[in-house]
């Protein structure tokens, strides 16, 4: 890993989890979406899409469950995100073809899963192997203490974490300083592919960015040259 990139990496990291947030004290700037507008410039009215497409239906479905059953996911659950989300299309080709798009074809981008309540599967820590479509055991362990170092504050009782992390050198070795901004451009591709596939499913899915990186660097036995760089969580969407 480049050292201007592991510098700025120790600058981004986040240390730890703010435990008390008061809701009254956020800030309106937080809150508001702010849309950028140009009052002064020619309108171009868009033509009116009349026809429903199948993925219009599942972006439809998309939204951030922040709060998930106690009933918790099966193995199968898991394995239909994971065969949508981050799979090998076509490993005939150079490079090969994937379900999400890399930067130069480097694909840095690893595949990790956090299970704290998935039917057929120990709690713990696991590697996807997307070469022999398999999980790896990384650790197996009672991790429900560590959920708000990995998910955040806002998040209860999810099934398990997607984490997507970036084995840099490999972009760096085509792209330099850019392999950083492109591994987090990847796994925002993958990571939307995770929350589709999800909603298509009916399972809840919230993609976060507060966890504490040396947590998950710890837990999963991560080296020097990889780094997480997002993390989805996913469970049975609770009653309302």
């Amino acid at each position: 890993m480049l050292e201007e990139l592991k510098k700025f990496y120790e600058l981004i990291k986040l240390k730890g989890v703010e435990w008390n947030i008061d809701p009254n004290e956020i800030p309106i700037t937080f809150i508001h979406v702010f849309k950028k507008k140009y009052s002064r410039l020619l309108k171009i009215p868009l033509p009116k899409n009349n026809t429903r497409t199948k993925l219009e239906e599942i972006l439809k479905l998309r939204e951030s469950t922040r709060e998930f059953s106690e009933e918790g996911l099966t193995l199968k659950d898991i394995s239909k995100i994971i065969n949508t989300s981050y799979k090998i299309l076509d490993s005939s080709r150079i490079p090969e073809r994937r379900t999400y798009p890399s930067a130069g074809g480097r694909f840095p981008i690893e595949l990790y899963l956090i299970s704290y309540n998935i039917k057929d599967l120990e709690k713990g820590a696991y590697h996807y192997n997307i070469e022999d479509n398999l999980l790896e055991v990384l650790l197996r362990k009672n991790l429900d203490d560590r959920i708000l170092e990995i998910c955040g504050t806002n998040i209860k009782n999810p099934a398990a974490t997607f984490v997507l992390t970036s084995v840099i050198s490999r972009s760096e070795i085509k792209y330099w300083y850019k392999a950083l901004p492109f591994s987090y451009i990847e796994a925002g591709h993958i990571g939307q592919n995770i929350v589709l596939s999800a909603a298509e499913n009916n399972i809840g899915a919230c993609p976060v960015s507060g966890f504490v990186d040396d947590t998950l660097i710890k837990i999963l036995d991560l080296t020097e040259g990889e780094i997480p760089v997002y993390t989805i969580c996913v469970g049975k969407k609770k009653d309302l």
